[in-house]
């Protein structure tokens, strides 16, 4: 087995313990996507604006711009860079289906033991998104007049 491989299986054998990486291990995707070891993680929890063509507007553009450039100032600022992977939200009738919410990978990222999808919310940067039991929750617009 390949290191890499070898250190991806690893840092994902075991959901319930956070695994510990360097900031050289993690590429910035977007606001609310990193990537590991080769792994694409979508932090849970959070709504990010969407880059390129996702994005709604050239408002959501900038915003993702903004939010891309924050998530990898947070990751470059910290001495303790912690990624456990978790359940992504799914919709009812979803859980336990190996692509439930379109996204295969979820996690959590700390970064000196604070949760960096936090730090974006709490600087309006991405909202905050998360299934519950009787659905999910429409997506907020990042159009400043736009109304769900």
């Amino acid at each position: 087995m390949h290191a890499i491989s070898l250190a991806a299986a690893l840092l994902f054998a075991v959901p319930a313990y956070a695994a510990e990486v360097v900031q050289s291990e993690i590429d910035v995707i977007d606001g609310g996507t990193i990537r590991v070891h080769g792994e694409t993680i979508h932090i849970v929890g959070i709504d990010a604006p969407k880059l390129g063509q996702a994005a709604h507007c050239g408002v959501e553009r900038m915003l993702a711009a903004r939010a891309t450039s924050r998530l990898r100032q947070i990751i470059r600022s910290g001495e303790r860079i912690e990624v456990d992977r978790v359940a992504c939200s799914c919709r009812p009738g979803m859980d336990g289906a190996a692509d439930c919410a379109g996204l295969r990978n979820c996690g959590e990222l700390k970064v000196d033991g604070v949760d960096a999808g936090d730090m974006l919310i709490a600087e309006n940067l991405a909202h905050p998104y998360a299934c519950g039991p009787r659905g999910c929750p429409r997506r907020k617009p990042w159009r400043p007049f736009e109304t769900q």
